[in-house]
């Protein structure tokens, strides 16, 4: 994933992404690098393990 003009050092463009070690950003002007959290990875990357439960309820039913 690209984030445009995002880097806190250059405002150069930051890629995330993810290799044996770990989840990390790294700008692609200055090479500024950041390590990710697994929390912070799986929002980013959109783990499905870390999104919560939605329970869906039909017209007039209330949720439990």
């Amino acid at each position: 994933m690209l984030y445009l003009k995002s880097c806190p050092r250059c405002t150069g463009d930051i890629h995330a992404d993810s290799d044996s070690h770990g989840t990390f950003l790294k700008c692609l002007q200055c090479g500024f690098s950041k390590d990710l959290s697994p929390q912070m990875a799986a929002r980013l990357f959109g783990d499905p393990s870390e999104t919560p439960s939605v329970r869906i309820t039909q017209p007039g039913q209330q949720a439990a």
